[in-house]
């Protein structure tokens, strides 16, 4: 059974609860994060979420789940990065925000790092997790979230002014 970490709004652990517990109705906040990968022409590598995940059947983060009790950041991400898209790659943590959404009887209530990486090579996408991936500029993505926001997640959308910052600072 999977462990994760409770949270404050801070991101400050305040204890543990199975990920069933975590997303029963109107959920409990825990970690989570999203990491965005960027090719050598910045574009980000975006994942369409498979239609059996919460949230699912909707343009996400290059990678996104949660961290697990016993769990940093770092190992989560790596854990992450290897399962959904067959690369581990060393990440930039930003910032993070706090969001909910609820799903029939479930929900997501998550304190979410945004965590950013360069990588050009290859990627395995896990077929359970993505149906499949595309490759997007920051404008391009800022344009077709504001043609087409329910076609993306909720915490991809609460990233995009932290990633926003970072794609500023890059020239």
């Amino acid at each position: 059974m999977e462990t994760l970490i409770l949270v404050d709004d801070n991101d400050n652990p305040i204890g543990t609860a199975t990920r069933e517990e975590c997303h029963r109705g109107s959920g409990r906040r825990h970690r989570a994060f999203a990491i965005f990968l960027f090719d050598n022409k910045n574009r980000i590598l975006l994942q369409f979420r498979s239609k059996n995940k919460l949230g699912g059947n909707r343009w996400d983060a290059s990678a996104i789940s949660h961290v697990r009790n016993g769990e940093t950041y770092e190992t989560a991400t790596d854990r992450c990065m290897k399962f959904e898209l067959g690369i581990s790659v060393p990440l930039e943590k930003l910032s993070g925000f706090t969001y909910t959404e609820p799903y029939d009887g479930y929900s997501e209530n998550e304190y979410c790092a945004v965590l950013v990486g360069k990588y050009d090579g290859k990627v395995k996408p896990n077929k359970e997790e993505i149906d499949r991936i595309k490759y997007m500029t920051f404008d391009e993505i800022k344009k077709d979230v504001a043609k087409n926001p329910k076609m993306y997640t909720k915490w991809f959308i609460k990233s995009l002014p932290i990633l926003s910052e970072y794609v500023n600072s890059l020239g």
